[in-house]
């Protein structure tokens, strides 16, 4: 239901009049009943100012606007104010103690999402621990803003005898609990429709689920009471939330928390097994607190921290695959120079200068690949490193637009552009004191989106060029590099006044 709405609110532009305001209206009343349930549920149990032991609420709007990003932003402070103002008129409280308690809460909720978004920004996960960590900064910042408004509301309105700084302690305990264990658990639903689970991880991730409510309830109804203080309960379940934090996504831990944390409250407050008959004291109630908070943040940041460990490990899997693959090619390519250069070579030495010429072209472009962290490579930058051996500035002239190349386009032509300027240095141009080569390039529109790459190389003043050439290597690899690998056009031609070879690749997005 999140993907949908907050797909809605991307697209309210296109949308038509009517449509605009169905994901809000819908956003809305099911934030409401929500927070509504919620809070009627939290006022079961209050302190002695009257604050909720634990208020699950400010999950509910924290989590969704964290989880819709801003467009959600109205809907939601609507549907808390509305529900919040008549959950409150439900219980003991006026119409203006609870118009400051709505106005309170609706104003921490939008303004936890605002640190999130401002010092985190929009792309908010629980898989990383940065993220979570800033989630419970947020809601300690945020819960004691918030505190200020409600603790006036219950000094001026209700006249406790408890002091102020009581009163907006326990009202920071009671919001944070609950948004630290609510909030992580609707973003992680969201996470969860956006990209489903597979369905062994989802199987295991529902047995582990199954198994942390089971073992809570024994705790509860069955453990003795001389083992009961605020460490056994923790011990007994750390395995237990330790499965699906390893095991399965953060939503599965998010869950089995807020399990935890929503058992141990219904207990309290229905006085339930171990806390039959205790009355809710307040010395219960901070336990009770004490272990949800421990529960939840253990959870939470073994989740975020195996999460993490997963996403290296399979990123260094995708890397170890693509230097694999790199290494396969480059000694695939080294074979055929190898080869193609004991063919045409007639003694030992001429045949170590040839492959020694083109395994130092491939490295040198390895070389610039490396630099740019295997990413673009620029073109002007590529030539004068090929022909940086040959070339003067008396016979080399190179013009041409800012132009980047792909891995794979570095590669092809750096190969070709050694093939040429060995060619030129053995035969043509670069052979004589009063040879030149021009090399020029440019970019040219192929379409509304792609562009391509024309590039020229021109040999004058060089000795003059046979009629015919016979093939070899060199030549073959100039004409049929560029297609095959990029898909692109090479036109050699050997005119009688110099070389000349036209290439023309695609270079994809302008």
């Amino acid at each position: 239901m999140f993907q949908s709405l907050r797909g809605q609110f991307q697209r309210q532009v296109l949308a038509s009049p009517l449509r605009q305001w169905v994901g809000p209206i819908v956003l809305t009343v099911a934030v409401g009943v929500g927070y509504f349930l919620a809070a009627r549920l939290s006022l079961h149990l209050l302190t002695k100012p009257g604050v909720a032991v634990f208020w699950p609420a400010a999950g509910i709007a924290s989590g969704t606007l964290i989880a819709l990003g801003p467009d959600a932003r109205w809907p939601v402070a609507v549907g808390v104010i509305a529900a919040n103002t008549v959950a409150n008129l439900m219980g003991d409280r006026n119409v203006l103690s609870s118009s400051v308690f709505a106005l309170s809460d609706a104003g921490e909720g939008l303004f936890v999402a605002w640190m999130i978004e401002r010092y985190i920004g929009s792309d908010f996960r629980l898989g990383r621990l940065r993220h979570v960590l800033g989630l419970m900064v947020a809601t300690v910042v945020g819960t004691a803003v918030s505190g200020v408004g409600g603790t006036v509301g219950y000094e001026l309105v209700h006249s406790p005898n408890e002091p102020a700084w009581i009163t907006w302690q326990q009202w920071v305990a009671s919001d944070s609990i609950g948004i630290i264990t609510v909030a992580p658990l609707i973003i992680g639903l969201l996470a969860a429709l956006r990209a489903p689970p597979p369905r062994r991880e989802l199987i295991e991730g529902a047995a582990a689920f199954v198994a942390v409510v089971t073992v809570t309830a024994l705790i509860i109804l069955l453990l003795p009471k001389d083992l009961w203080d605020d460490r056994v309960p923790i011990l007994l379940l750390f395995p237990l939330l330790l499965w699906p934090a390893a095991r399965c996504r953060p939503v599965f831990a998010s869950a089995a928390s807020f399990a935890v944390c929503l058992m141990f409250m219904l207990a309290i407050i229905f006085d339930i097994g171990y806390f039959n008959g205790t009355s809710s004291s307040s010395a219960l109630v901070l336990g009770g607190q004490v272990r949800i908070v421990v529960a939840a943040l253990f959870a939470l940041v073994l989740a975020a921290l195996f999460a993490e460990r997963r996403r290296t490990e399979g990123h260094q899997k995708v890397l170890m695959a693509e230097l694999d693959h790199r290494v396969k090619n480059l000694l695939a390519r080294v074979l055929v120079v190898a080869d193609s250069a004991r063919q045409v070579s007639s003694s030992a030495d001429e045949f170590a200068r040839s492959l020694n010429g083109r395994l130092r072209s491939m490295a040198a472009a390895h070389d610039l690949l490396s630099q740019s962290s295997w990413q673009n490579v620029c073109l002007r930058e590529l030539v004068r490193n090929q022909l940086a051996p040959y070339s003067t500035d008396a016979n080399m002239t190179i013009s041409g637009a800012d132009v980047t190349l792909t891995p794979a386009a570095t590669e092809a032509i750096a190969m070709v552009l050694h093939e040429l300027v060995t060619n030129a240095a053995k035969h043509g141009a670069l052979s004589t004191p009063d040879g030149r080569v021009s090399i020029s390039w440019d970019r040219k529109a192929n379409g509304a989106v792609a562009s391509m790459l024309r590039f020229e190389w021109r040999e004058l003043g060089g000795p003059p060029v046979a009629s015919s050439i016979r093939p070899n290597y060199g030549t073959d690899l100039i004409r049929d590099l560029i297609p095959h690998e990029l898909g692109g056009n090479v036109d050699l031609v050997f005119a009688p006044d110099g070389a000349y070879c036209s290439i023309e690749i695609p270079l994809g997005q302008r």
